[in-house]
């Protein structure tokens, strides 16, 4: 399956670039930039010290780090940057297969605190008064609520929408695709926010932190960009395959049962979760810039789905 919503997402290590850390891991894999792999069968993503990311408020992540101790719990605080508030979380670190390469590895895994929204700060502490390591703001960003998305013919406009910005100018929106199983085009643009864009600035992540697609444009049929003017930004449409046959083999298949671990198949592949992406856009604003760290100014977000067998033509 190639995952394919309607919208925009990034990734980024330490200070690379989002969708330069995303080119680097393809090419080191030799998979085709493309096309990551179909259903369950995506190229593992790099080690982290944070899984996703970026997320939302509430939202799961996963710590990694040699200095947690297996069973210990930890308070974690989120700083924004943005405005400086901050929120704790309460984990304890486990040990479990790690994503990047199958190895069991300490992890310590908590919800998002509700912060103001762009690059975001992560402290973890061994009780409220003692601090035992600190990632910077330039490894994890906030976004809002994912937009839920649906096979069938809709418009959806939200009215003041605000998304994350991440340390390097990348924008992160949100979908949940968890009710789209029949191929749907999807297109979204922001009316407010004259954002540009090309194919190669846009990737789309999981929220387990998988490349699922960089878009390419020798691939037919998968996306289209229209392009915005003074006050609106550029069109993406984006052309999502079906979904059926993936769900009902996950249904039916006994090597793909999850009993044991829902990030784990029962033959020992990894689950990828393919309901909540998050995509990412690397754009310029008419102004020349790249949109500020934090927040986005408040625009008019709509997205319409069409059901369509075919893909763009």
């Amino acid at each position: 399956m190639h995952e394919r919503g309607g919208m925009r997402v990034g990734l980024r290590m330490r200070k690379r670039t989002a969708f330069g850390s995303a080119l680097l891991a393809l090419l080191a894999l030799g998979a085709p930039p493309a096309d990551a792999g179909c259903g369950c069968s995506k190229p593992p993503p790099p080690r982290a010290a944070v899984r996703p990311f970026v997320g939302n408020a509430d939202q799961k992540i996963v710590l990694f780090s040699d200095l947690l101790s297996p069973g210990a719990a930890y308070w974690v605080q989120f700083t924004a940057t943005a405005d400086g508030s901050v929120d704790w979380s309460r984990g304890r670190a486990a040990m479990r297969r790690d994503f990047a390469d199958g190895q069991v590895r300490v992890q310590l895994r908590v919800p998002v605190g509700n912060v103001a929204l762009g690059p975001c700060s992560i402290t973890v502490w061994t009780d409220r008064t003692t601090s035992l390591y600190t990632l910077g703001d330039d490894q994890f960003t906030v976004t809002t609520k994912p937009i839920v998305l649906h096979d069938f013919a809709e418009t959806i406009t939200q009215d003041g929408y605000q998304a994350g910005v991440g340390k390097d100018g990348t924008i992160y929106i949100p979908v949940d695709v968890s009710s789209v199983s029949d191929p749907t085009i999807f297109t979204g643009m922001a009316n407010g926010f004259p954002l540009s864009f090309e194919g190669r600035s846009v990737a789309m992540y999981n929220q387990q932190g998988f490349l699922m697609q960089l878009l390419d444009p020798t691939s037919p049929g998968l996306f289209r960009i229209t392009r915005g003017g003074d006050t609106t930004s550029d069109a993406l449409a984006y052309w999502r395959h079906e979904f059926r046959t993936y769900k009902q083999d996950h249904r039916r298949n006994d090597v793909h049962r999850t009993d044991d671990d829902p990030d784990w198949h029962a033959d020992g592949t990894p689950h990828i979760d393919h309901d909540k992406i998050v995509v990412a856009v690397s754009g310029m604003l008419t102004s020349g810039s790249r949109p500020a760290p934090g927040p986005t100014p408040p625009f008019e977000l709509v997205v319409q789905s069409v059901p369509s067998e075919a893909p763009l033509q």
